[in-house]
């Protein structure tokens, strides 16, 4: 019986091992290439396949060498195909992350831009912490935000904005999950939530704002290096995508001196 147990574990294992890691199939038509473009046509099908989803990290050049049974220059030079195609991001310190080239031929013009495109318009480095995520019940105020039942999920993240390492904005966002299932495993310190949306094909088109003033809590303003009572702009925004569809809501705490808005009308 013991022996029985064994089997069916290490069985398991295996199953489950490769499902996590696909076996190596090179494309027919590619045997007599390099083996640099043969790994990189081998990463492109798993991308399309699903094998690594939008926003995550794929293995270490490490990894990929052993697996492909060779060098961790021939896999970067792989990788910086997959960079130049803008399948794949590289972020200095923690690796390369699934992209996708779905802004393609979408003018920039007509592009809604999030906290990240804002500052580098403004030749500014963004940088973004998270301070807290989590899942809850969408509940009767943003069930009717999204026109969703209130028992459905929503995904909510609370982060802070900066600029040059300058604390700018709290902002916390509320994401109906049955839009953007698995999005909790996107790195969005990496990329934006405007970038992550539109990897799962749902572009922001259309962005509802409402100002109003506050002063801030002592924990608040000590985020935004402030003191307790400093007033701070609330900005409230629901974001719709090219189907007219609300797929979030964002609150955000603003310093005043850092930010300003301009309308057209």
């Amino acid at each position: 019986m013991a022996d029985e147990i064994r089997a069916a574990a290490e069985r398991d294992s295996s199953e489950q091992n490769a499902a996590a890691h696909p076996a190596v199939e090179f494309n027919s038509t590619m045997q007599d290439a390099p083996m640099y473009l043969r790994i990189r046509q081998a990463l492109r099908d798993r991308i399309a396949a699903g094998y690594y989803a939008p926003g995550t990290m794929i293995p270490s050049e490490h990894e990929l060498a052993e697996e492909f049974g060779t060098t961790r220059l021939t896999v970067r030079s792989a990788v910086d195909v997959l960079v130049d195609a803008g399948l794949v991001r590289r972020v200095q310190g923690k690796g390369a992350f699934i992209s996708t080239a779905g802004a393609a031929g979408v003018p920039s013009s007509t592009r809604k831009s999030g906290f990240r495109e804002r500052a580098r318009l403004s030749h500014a480095k963004a940088s973004v912490r998270i301070l807290a995520r989590s899942k809850r019940p969408a509940g009767p105020y943003y069930a009717r935000i999204f026109g969703i039942e209130e028992n459905e999920p929503l995904y909510s993240v609370r982060r802070l904005n900066s600029l040059d390492d300058e604390p700018v904005s709290i902002e916390q966002a509320f994401i109906p999950l049955r839009y953007f299932e698995g999005i909790e495993d996107v790195d969005i310190s990496v990329f934006s939530l405007y970038e992550t949306y539109e990897m799962y094909g749902h572009r922001v088109a259309l962005a509802q704002e409402k100002l109003d003033i506050e002063a801030l809590s002592a924990r608040d303003a000590g985020l935004l290096n402030l003191e307790p009572g400093d007033l701070a702009l609330v900005l409230e925004c629901i974001s719709y995508d090219q189907d007219d569809v609300p797929i979030e809501y964002a609150i955000s705490l603003n310093r005043g001196d850092r930010r300003t808005y301009t309308y057209r009308y």
